[in-house]
């Protein structure tokens, strides 16, 4: 039987191009192929959870040929909580760092309902690292759970804000835009900050935790957009559909998961790590996205 805990149906066999296997008996994580996954017919399950490694090449033409290459972590909706207890946050810290990524960006959920569970959420994500640093953003969860608190430890820990703010990252002479918006629902969003002092021709990458402010984007301005929110429907059939009277979006399944053009954008919707409510995912499941950013013109965005 699976842990009471936590249940993840893997049956997505064509979806899966990796799946991160953690075995908590040993205190290891490791990667298999999702056709070994679906053949071992579930008998780690007892000891073991699963989340995929979703990858995906970013091409444009605004990016400065100093970052071709640079590779980003996004993780959204970790929700700690009885269902993901600190022992998974430690895992999911460790694994990432494991990527080697560049820049790691959050997409805000940290935690569910639990206030006690914020400054656990945080010193535990204190040990994420990058080159380019770590940046978040809050999520509806975090502010409807205690905002002010959520931003302190947020900062205690070393992950700048990106709430109505934006940053510089600068490589080789070049440099490009990183920053985010407030969360939809549970705050007011302003942009201006973020185009601060930018040319339309400037990289630029925004998180938010709702996918649905990519509707409010001026054309073409944003090159990538990183967003959660959904969880994917958390139960969903195949991964392309869900019960639109329990999909957190105006728009439905546009921004179920998945990449999205949109109007001169790139979106990016994370299925998210944690649940809310049952602690079921059915076609939906967790994930970390790995966005590999390149500046080579003849190369086709694609994830795979």
């Amino acid at each position: 039987m699976p842990p009471k805990d936590f249940i993840h149906f893997s049956l997505q066999r064509h979806t899966l191009p990796r799946v991160i296997w953690y075995n908590r008996r040993h205190k290891k994580a490791h990667a298999v192929h999702a056709r070994h996954d679906f053949a071992s017919g579930g008998r780690n399950v007892t000891r073991v959870e699963k989340i995929t490694l979703r990858k995906y090449r970013m091409v444009s033409q605004d990016l400065p040929a100093a970052f071709d290459g640079t590779t980003v972590a996004f993780l959204s909706d970790i929700h700690h909580s009885r269902s993901f207890p600190l022992g998974r946050v430690k895992e999911l810290v460790a694994l990432t760092n494991g990527l080697h990524a560049d820049l790691v960006l959050l997409g805000g959920d940290y935690v569910s309902h639990s206030r006690a569970h914020i400054p656990s959420f945080f010193r535990e994500a204190a040990a994420l690292t990058a080159p380019f640093g770590v940046y978040g953003v809050l999520g509806n969860h975090d502010r409807n759970t205690d905002a002010e608190l959520s931003e302190q430890c947020m900062r205690q820990a070393g992950i700048r804000s990106l709430d109505n703010q934006g940053y510089w990252l600068e490589k080789g002479g070049a440099r490009i835009r990183v920053g985010g918006v407030a969360d939809l629902t549970t705050a007011t969003q302003d942009l201006s900050p973020m185009l601060a002092e930018t040319r339309p021709n400037d990289f630029m990458i925004l998180v938010s935790h709702h996918p649905d402010y990519a509707e409010q984007l001026p054309f073409s301005l944003i090159d990538l957009m990183l967003c959660g929110h959904t969880h994917g429907g958390q139960v969903s059939l195949l991964g392309k559909w869900a019960p639109t009277g329990f999909m957190p979006s105006r728009f439905k399944l546009k921004y179920l998961t998945g990449v999205i053009k949109n109007a001169g954008t790139t979106v990016i919707v994370s299925n998210g790590i944690g649940t809310v409510g049952p602690p079921v995912r059915i076609w939906a499941a967790p994930q970390i996205w790995l966005i590999t950013l390149c500046a080579d013109r003849r190369r086709t965005n694609r994830s795979f």
